[in-house]
């Protein structure tokens, strides 16, 4: 079982080290596919706060002479960006994709890359997302199993969202520079509830535990506590690991 990973992604150092390290192990090579500019269709004035070569940096860092490097201006689409992970894939059995703000549970990836490679599908939806909240201590949990893994032996479009790996997902848990950029430039900006920034995300507390906080979606995600001895070393030496709120 051959596996290459992918990562597209134009800003994300914040996690990136600590998700890089949660899949290094478990692949032959890593596409990281970096744009310099949005792939969504966004067009900002604003500059990213992440650079180029402090991405780049972190890769090397990580993936040593596992890593192969695409770098553009920018995509047309998020399609198009997620599709350069096939410019490599050619003699791979597997593609595991991860976002730079996801970091997966390492125990459970070998289970994971088994199940899809011995299942008759081609996309495999990860069932275990847990998407923290303003800290390592809060999370919100659904239903979303986003195309994680392809297996690129079968021939098919059909998929199986019931690949079982957990996920710790930080797309809401990130430093302000980067949560407001995140919600003017990525691919639901236009869908953004109004005032969701300032009114929910950063209105939030503990103490007030509002709830209803998904900033799209109504009626989806409420917080709950998350017990943030169980993760991984590479996690609990985070920045943010001891943050009160992020």
């Amino acid at each position: 079982m051959k596996v290459l990973g992918f990562t597209s992604i134009h800003y994300g150092k914040e996690y990136l080290k600590e998700s890089l390290l949660s899949v290094v192990n478990h692949v032959e090579a890593m596409v990281i596919s970096y744009s310099r500019r949005p792939s969504h269709g966004q067009r900002l004035s604003q500059e990213c706060p992440d650079k180029e070569e402090e991405i780049k940096a972190i890769c090397d860092e990580v993936l040593g002479d596992k890593l192969i490097w695409i770098s553009v201006d920018r995509y047309g689409s998020e399609a198009e960006h997620r599709n350069t992970r096939y410019t490599h894939a050619k003699g791979y059995d597997l593609i595991l994709t991860i976002d730079a703000d996801e970091v997966y549970k390492e125990f459970d990836i070998p289970n994971a890359l088994t199940f899809a490679m011995n299942n008759k599908e081609r996309y495999f939806g990860i069932n275990g997302y847990i998407n923290f909240w303003r800290s390592f201590e809060y999370c919100c949990l659904d239903g979303f199993r986003p195309i994680r893994i392809e297996n690129l032996n079968n021939h098919n479009q059909l998929q199986n969202h019931n690949c079982p790996l957990i996920v710790y997902h930080f797309s809401t848990c990130q430093s302000e520079p980067i949560l407001r950029y995140k919600m003017k430039a990525f691919g639901h900006a236009s869908e953004i509830r109004s005032n969701w920034i300032d009114g929910i995300y950063y209105a939030w507390t503990p103490e007030n535990d509002i709830q209803d906080v998904h900033p799209v979606a109504f009626g989806l995600w409420n917080t709950i506590k998350f017990d943030k001895n169980s993760l991984p070393q590479y996690l609990k030496d985070h920045p943010n690991f001891n943050k009160f709120l992020i």
